[in-house]
């Protein structure tokens, strides 16, 4: 009995002793917590619009409104366009994964992985489609990101918080693209940001459907990718607590078409080298006070179509020798928009306005949104859009009342409007509900 009371307590001093180290060992080097989290919301959108509008998608039911429609007149003189129009849309619920991983490379690694059920084209909406897929290595002063993501003329600390899904345009760049950056931290408020991007699904470029030049117009990736230069961008950006302000510059190049008529009205065709080269500029800021939230961007544009914007470029015919060139259309943009902080009803206001500058004389072809020589186009876009939200927990509920108006008339070669215009309202009410997980 003695022995066997002996071997017990030993077994016992054995495994507290055990258990000691576990615990010693744990508080000092704990399991890593290497994996992904998972958020998201499911949201759903009740709006009416008291016109026909010109949506980014989806196409039939105007999500992703940009602008009101031209006048479309039936044989009694009635317009078609001045119709309106009621939906109910559940597809920009999304699932976001946040990933964190071991350290490679003497970097923390990181990465964006989120979806929606938007679907990447008209006509298949509620289908599962990429938003986000983004890896990330950061050193002290240094981050390199590889992946889809925002592109830099969208800057995540300063742009329109307006509720409906349409996140301001046309009035703010807004395009996702495959990219590379990198992020230097020169000083504690002030980095430099240098990238390289591609196109991909929506934000896409006009160019010649035929791959000939002066095809009709179609928006295809493939322009961007024939010109082999990828989009690059540079911006300086100042942050701290309450203030941000940046600047950037951004450079594009599209191959329109890779042949062209030998001749005017030839039936066969010679290879062309010919781009269309752009610059952007673009500049904002962000003010925060205790009672509200101030931002504001100017963007001077060319060939914005890709970041769903108006304008894009025209073709220019010469006749000797005869050759197709282009040149971009010219476009500035301006928003502000005034939040306020509170936690529990937060009221807001937008203010958009973009204009039209066109390019220059005696083109033959357009490749825009809202732009045509010729024809009735787009000279500028004013919109107002109050708000307000109710929070409670993880719930949201909001109205907004989107006033847009767009003033038309007709172009010249130049794809400038001059001469008379006429202005064309849509007045949408939104409601919509977001419940965050």
């Amino acid at each position: 009995m003695k022995n066997i009371l002996t071997s017990a307590l030993g077994l016992i001093a054995i495994m507290t002793g055990l258990n000691a180290q576990t615990t010693q060992s744990s508080s000092i080097d704990p399991a890593p917590t290497w994996g992904i989290k998972f958020s998201g919301f499911v949201r759903n959108d009740v709006y009416y619009d008291s016109r026909q509008v010109v949506s980014a998608r989806p196409a039939n039911q105007g999500e992703l409104l940009l602008y009101p429609t031209y006048i479309s007149n039936d044989m009694n003189g009635k317009d078609l366009n001045a119709t309106p129009s009621f939906s109910m849309m559940a597809i920009t619920s999304r699932l976001s994964g946040t990933i964190t991983g071991p350290d490679a490379f003497g970097a923390k690694t990181s990465g964006i992985l989120e979806a929606e059920f938007f679907g990447n084209a008209n006509g298949n909406e509620n289908v599962f489609r990429l938003r986000h897929a983004y890896a990330k290595l950061d050193w002290s002063k240094t981050q390199l990101a590889f992946g889809q993501y925002w592109h830099p003329l969208f800057v995540t600390d300063c742009f329109p918080g307006v509720i409906s899904f349409n996140t301001g345009m046309p009035f703010q760049p807004f395009s996702r693209n495959p990219q590379i950056r990198l992020t230097q931290k020169l000083s504690n408020s002030l980095n430099l940001i240098l990238a390289a991007s591609s196109q991909t699904e929506a934000f896409v470029s006009p160019g010649s459907s035929t791959g000939t030049a002066l095809g009709s117009c179609v928006a295809n990736q493939i322009f961007q990718a024939n010109a082999v230069i990828p989009n690059v961008h540079a911006q300086l950006q100042y942050k701290t607590s309450s203030f941000l302000a940046g600047g950037a510059v951004d450079y594009k190049s599209l191959k329109p078409a890779t042949s062209q008529p030998s001749a005017a009205g030839a039936a066969t065709i010679v290879s062309t080298s010919e781009t269309v080269n752009s610059l952007t500029l673009d500049v904002y800021t962000k003010i925060t006070t205790k009672p509200v939230v101030i931002k504001a961007e100017y963007v001077v544009g060319q060939n914005l179509y890709d970041h769903l914007m108006i304008g894009g470029y025209l073709a220019y015919a010469s006749t000797s020798p005869y050759n197709i060139t282009y040149k971009p259309i010219n476009v500035s943009s301006a928003w502000l928009e005034i939040i306020g902080t509170g936690k529990k009803f937060i009221p807001g206001i937008f203010f958009g306005y973009t204009k039209n500058n066109g390019a220059s004389e005696g083109a033959v072809a357009s490749y825009s949104r809202g732009i045509a020589t010729g024809k009735n186009s787009l000279d500028k876009v004013i919109r107002v859009a109050p708000r307000v939200e109710f929070v409670s927990g993880k719930f949201k509920l909001g109205f907004e009342l989107e006033v847009t108006t767009a003033t038309y008339g007709m172009a010249g070669t130049n794809g400038k409007v001059t001469g008379s215009t006429t202005d064309f309202t849509n007045t949408r009410g939104l409601f919509y509900t977001s419940y965050s997980f």
